[in-house]
Parts: C-alpha cells; structure tokens; sequence
C-alpha cells in the first residue's frame, strides 16, 4: 500500500511539473505582467566632451573601436517636463559615460556620467567657428 501511495505521488509531481514548464515557455521568465517596462538604454564611454555656445559634442567610443561624435544641445537641458539631458557626477575611479534611454524604441533621453568639473581634461572648449546644428529633437548614435 505504501509503495503504491508514493508511486502516485511521485507521478502527481512527475505531471504537475511538466504541465507547469509546458505552461510558461510562452511566457518570458521575467515577464510577470506588472514589471515590464518599455525601456531601454545604451552606454558607451566618453573621450572628450567639447562646449560651444549651443551645444556640447561628444566624442564616445562606438563599436569597432570607432570614435563618433554627436552635438546635444544645451536647450534639452533647460526644458523643464521635456528635458532630454541629464549630468551625472561620476565617482572617482570610474569611466565617463554616455547613457542614452529609448522609451519604445524611440529616443527619450541621455545621460552624461561625468565629473562636473569644467577643469578636468574631459572638458574643452570647441574650436572658435564651429557651426553645428542645435534644431534636433533625436539622437542619432552609432553604438
């Protein structure tokens, strides 16, 4: 009698977890329904970051040991609910970062993680008669 009682309950268990994977592999893992989250980010480590009037241009790291720049305007950072740019005091030790989120897949924002000093050689003045454009209302960044 035993014997048979435990047969059933180690087949009850043999069923209940295959049902059960069976189940949740059409389901992500981290799916629960309340914790997703539209999104997401990419980070690339800052060379230089050079001031005009406007504007910063950031020179990053991009794949294939590239270096990219880019021109954020300084307006994003001054818009008040629509503000697209964000500085981030860096601890010391640590890599200058440029973090841009996309909400949807769409560009919502960037942060610069960096020392806020203007004295540190992370910081420069662009040459005098650098034109850029500052009418943008996207990032275009080559990871």
């Amino acid at each position: 009698m035993k014997k048979i009682i435990m047969a059933l309950v180690v087949a009850l268990a043999v069923t209940v977890s295959a049902v059960a994977q069976s189940s949740s592999s059409s389901t992500p893992i981290w799916n629960h329904g309340d914790n997703v989250s539209d999104l997401s980010y990419e980070s690339v480590p800052i060379y230089k970051i050079m001031q005009t009037r406007d504007a910063y241009i950031v020179l990053y790291l991009a794949r294939g040991m590239k270096v990219e720049s880019l021109v954020i305007p300084k307006e994003w950072e001054k818009r008040g609910d629509n503000k697209k740019l964000y500085f981030r005091n860096k601890a010391a030790g640590l890599d200058s970062l440029m973090t841009v989120f996309y909400r949807g897949g769409s560009f919502d924002h960037v942060v610069l993680t960096v020392t806020l000093n203007k004295m540190d050689p992370l910081w420069a003045v662009a040459p005098n008669g650098t034109k850029v454009d500052t009418n943008v209302d996207s990032l275009d960044i080559k990871f």
